[in-house]
This record gives structure tokens, sequence and C-alpha cells, in this order.
């Protein structure tokens, strides 16, 4: 009605020539009206007439004229909690502004299968990385678990936003009670910001992982915030989400799954080293049995169901997680495709076959031979070891072992020890000779003194190298049994007169990426291997003395004509290092020899010094 009365003397004022001085009489009109619908109306209607404009902005400066006097006289108090209101009220609103939608962190999944080259199967890799993981709908996954998780994580997800300020009340609470923190107040929201942006779990870090959820909130919903965490829930080793682990432990599908594994399952993310399903057990059924207390609490089931759950027996599937054969393998070629390769297996729907050089057989043989060996020597504390097989003449990786077993997590057995960095020891001297050779520092049949040596450094203390059998020594020796020998002495003498420099340039030649430091760093005791390089480089490395010093590519799928994505060029580069041939034979022809026999060699007092 106020608003009809206004509407009705603007329309008088424009049928009066010359336009009065408004009175604003009518303002407090306006103040009086009770809804935002009003309001809406009488600006809707005057709009139109062309006295609109004066009438708007001698409202306007009223209205801020008005504010400004009230804000004046507001007492400071009053003042700072409005704004601090405000400021809280703007800071809260500025995710709406910079929403995190679900095609933003979609996950790019693509299954691979490979097979060996011989098309037997090796196993299947759900995605190209290290992360074991299939993306499933919220509606493929079963109730049950949702009901779990939800019970075990956040009771009361459907029941607040990204914070739960009775959670966070309670901790806090709890905390100052006992002078330290008993329980956190983490979301599924918060968790799954986490999940996206791992950090260490500072105050700082917690604001950040604050407002990473405030932005997950502003731009998904419920469901697809909780779809978005199972399919990213570690579950135990390189496992993420509820349909790979379904899969892996019981060899099924999320949404087949009954309550006893559902709830096994939502024990998990708990501590998934800890509860591992194959090594502990009892601990996960400790778990498991929280989580269904939960669950009766919630109102989820009922304690019979509970007890009739823990009663039942579980069956899980053995541990190879579909793999049969070389998991390391397969792991880093997932990893390491070319990025064409990548970009066409993301945009592929179907799962795609990738044919590898690796020969089965063989793999299983090396495998058992590294686990024998290993078995052999755990006495002297060696739990590791790894191996690689390239064919010479192609350079194809035939075997690659990365560890004694790949799924024993409480060994690390995941860890590859194929690409992990280690010192060489010896293994570079036939490349430091073959050096020496093509650069005529030394030939075939020049001298070493295999005596004990010293070198005094610069601000530390005198370098005396040893040779493995430590008080033995050979004394003068040719070139060749320094070499077949495997001499430390010798060998640094070598390396003396060649340059630490110029050896290391020829290392970068054949292919050790990762030595990388000044030649002031290694020092002499490069010649035995001071600088850390991968199992992988030295295998390539050999495979360019195998072939006298030229260079190849290391081979490790088989191109199919009947698929585009593994299209390789057939011509590939090859080079040969400079006036290698004849050394690399040489030096080929040296390691052939038998190492000397103890019984042969002489035993020199260590009071002999010779001094460079």
């Amino acid at each position: 009605m106020h608003c009809h009365y206004v509407c009705y003397e603007a329309w008088q004022w424009e049928h009066l020539a010359p336009v009065p001085d408004i009175s604003f009489s009518y303002i407090p009109l306006l103040y009086r009206t009770t809804t935002i619908c009003n309001i809406l109306f009488f600006i809707g209607t005057i709009r139109k007439a062309p006295i609109v404009k004066l009438v708007m902005i001698k409202i306007t400066k009223h209205i801020s004229k008005n504010i400004k006097q009230k804000w004046q006289q507001t007492k400071p108090k009053y003042k700072f909690i409005l704004s601090f209101v405000l400021l809280c009220l703007s800071i809260r609103a500025l995710p709406l502004f910079a929403p995190i939608r679900p095609q933003d962190i979609a996950q790019n999944q693509q299954t691979l299968e490979f097979i060996d080259r011989n098309g037997l199967p090796l196993g299947t890799i759900l995605t190209r990385d290290q992360e074991n993981t299939v993306v499933v709908p919220l509606e493929q996954i079963s109730p049950l678990f949702i009901n779990a998780i939800i019970a075990a994580e956040d009771k009361r997800y459907y029941q607040h936003g990204a914070l739960d300020i009775k959670a966070i009340g309670r901790s806090l609470l709890e905390a100052i009670q006992a002078k330290q923190i008993v329980s956190g107040a983490s979301t599924i929201t918060m968790q799954l910001a986490r999940m996206l942006e791992p950090t260490p779990r500072t105050f700082g870090n917690k604001i950040r992982e604050i407002w990473l959820s405030w932005r997950i909130t502003a731009g998904m919903n419920k469901n697809q915030i909780l779809q978005a965490y199972i399919n990213r829930l570690p579950m135990g080793g390189n496992i993420y989400g509820v349909e790979a682990a379904s899969r892996a432990y019981f060899g099924i599908s999320a949404t087949d799954l009954n309550l006893a594994q559902a709830t096994i399952l939502a024990a998990l993310p708990n501590d998934p080293t800890d509860l591992n399903p194959y090594y502990n057990w009892s601990l996960l059924k400790q778990r498991q049995i929280h989580i269904l207390k939960r669950m009766v609490e919630d109102n989820y089931i009922t304690s019979a169901e509970a007890e009739k759950v823990l009663a039942e027996k579980i069956t899980l599937q053995p541990k190879n997680q579909g793999i049969i054969a070389a998991p390391h393998f397969l792991f880093w070629l997932s990893q390491n495709q070319s990025t064409a390769i990548n970009q066409n297996l993301s945009t592929t729907t179907t799962p795609t076959v990738i044919r590898t050089t690796i020969d089965r057989p063989l793999q299983q043989f090396v495998t058992t031979q590294v686990q024998q060996v290993i078995q052999n020597i755990t006495p002297y504390n060696v739990h590791h070891a790894a191996a690689i097989v390239i064919n010479n003449q192609t350079g194809e990786v035939l075997a690659y072992v990365g560890s004694p077993d790949y799924f024993n997590t409480q060994k690390m057995g995941s860890n590859d020890g194929v690409q992990a960095l280690r010192q060489p020891g010896s293994t570079l001297k036939p490349f430091l000779y073959q050096l020496a050779l093509e650069n005529q520092v030394i030939n075939p049949n020049t001298i070493l003194p295999d005596v004990p040596t010293y070198y005094a450094i610069p601000g530390a203390k005198l370098y005396s190298p040893t040779n493995y059998n430590q008080d033995k020594f050979l004394g003068p020796v040719i070139v060749r049994v320094a070499l077949a020998n495997s001499l430390n002495i010798p060998a640094v003498r070598v390396l003396e007169k060649v340059g630490v420099e110029q050896f290391l340039n020829r290392l970068h030649q054949l292919g050790f990426k990762h030595l990388q430091a000044s030649p002031e760093h290694y020092g002499l005791g490069l010649s035995l291997g001071s600088g850390e390089v991968s199992l992988w480089e030295l295998a390539k490395a050999y495979l360019i003395m195998a072939r006298q010093g030229e260079v190849i590519p290391v081979v490790t799928t088989i191109p199919s004509k009947t698929s585009p994505l593994f299209q390789q060029k057939k011509s590939q580069d090859i080079s040969l290092l400079p006036q290698a041939e004849s050394k690399w034979m040489l030096i080929v022809n040296m390691l052939s020899d038998s190492p000397t026999p103890p019984l042969k060699t002489a035993t020199l007092s260590k009071n002999y010094h010779k001094l460079n």
C-alpha cells in the first residue's frame, strides 16, 4: 500500500512544470515497507517515469547520509564487532567466486592390460600411475559401504557444511580438558581437500585446507563430494578407492559388497599401512568392531546384524592385485610412456593392451633367483636385490625385477631397486679403463702399483683407498690384472691420470644423468663408486659396452601394426662414441679373465708407503 502511494505521487510530479524541489516526506513510507518484494515492486513501477533518476538519487543520498550519521553515533566496540562480522562474511563468501567443480578434480582413469612379448598376460594396472584405482559413480557403490564410511569418518556429514562446528567445539573442549589433542574434527570434505593437496599438518596448512574445503562446497553437492572422496580413499599399498580395493581384496565389484566386506574396507583408510589385511588382520578386525558399533549407534544396523558380521568368515584374494609378473616394470612403464601415448590413452574408453618386451618365463626365473639369493644372505642383514636383463642385439628388456617381493609392504617391496639410486662400487671401473685406453693414458701392458697409497686432500684426512680384501695387495700389476681383479688402488691411479672431470663427462655420455655434482664433489673416489646411479643407467651403459661403443635406445614395448597408439619410429638414432670400437672389445676381453687366485697374491705390509 505504501509503495502504491509513493508511485502515485511520482506520477503526479511528472505532470508538474517546472519540477519543484521534491520533499522527502514520503521516505519514511519506504522505510516502513516490510518485505523485499514490496521494494522491488516499487522500483519496477517507477523506473519508467522520467523523474525516476532524480528520485533515486535523492533517496540514495538520504539513505547514505542517515547511515553515515548512525555509524558516527555508534560506539567503538560495536563498530569493531560489526566490522569483524562483515569481514568474516566477506571471507566466507570468497569461495563462491572460485568454486571447485567435479570436472576440476576428475580422475583420468584408464585401464592398461600388459602382455609379454609372446602374448602371455603379465597383469592389469588400473591407472597410468602408482595409484591403483578405479573411478565409479556413487550409484555403483554398495550403500552398506557408504553408511560404514560415513559412520566411521563423519557421522553428521549430511547435516553440516564444509566444517562441523559441533565437532570442532567438542574437540577443543576435549583438548583443553586433557591438555593434548584427543580427537580430530576433520570432515569428509576436509579430508578430500587434504587428498587433493597433501601437505604437512601445520596450522597454516590447516587454514589452507579449510579454504579448499569451502571452495569444494561452493562448487559441488554432498553426493559429488562423497563420490570424489570414496574414489580416493587410501586402501593399503598402492590401492586407492573402494572399487579397486574391492577387486583387489575380494575379487568383486564395490556394488556387490556385503556388510562384513564393506566394514573391513571402511576400516582401512584410518591407517592403511598398519591395518594391511594380509599382515595385520587382528588389528583390522578391531577397527571393524569399532565401525560396527558406530553403525549400531547411528541406526544403520542392529546389534544382531553386527554380531553376525563378526562371526562371518572373510576370504581374501591372493595379494598380487591382478599382476602375474614384473609388477615393478609394469608400474614403471605405465608412468614413463611418451606424452603422445598418454594423451591418447586418456581419451580411450576401452582397456588398452600393451605388448611389452618382457619374456614371462625368463622374468619368473630371474625373480626366483633373486629370492633365493636374498634368502641365502639374509643372515648378513641383506633383504633387497634387483636385476635387469637386456638383449644386447636389440636393446629389449627381457626381465625386470625391482625387489624380491613387490607385495611385501612390511619390507617396502614396492620400492624399485632398478630405478633407485645407489653407489655402484666397482662397476664403473671398466668405463674408466676404456677411457684411459682411448686417450692413450695407459695401454694393456702398463704396470700399475697395487700398494698402500695415500692422497693428501685439502681440509680433510689423508685419503687411503684399500682393496676389498683389506690387507691383500698384488704389488706391480699390468692393466689386465688390475681390471680382472677389480683392484681399487690401480683404478684410483688411472683416474688421477685421466682426470675426474673428463671421466665424469664420459659417464654423462654413457647416460648416467644422476651424476650432476661437480668433479670436486666426487674426487678420486668416483672410480670406486662415490656417486649415486641407478641399475637402469648401469645396464644401459653396459649395453653400450656390449655393442662396442654403439649407443642404441633401450626398448620396453613392441609396436603393434593394428594399434596406432604404439606406432614408434622404426629408425632409431644410433651414435658411436669416438674412437671406441677396438678399445671396447679390449675391455670386454679383459673382463672375461678370471681373478688372480688368492694363493698367488702378495701380502705387503701397510708400513710400506708409496707417496705420489
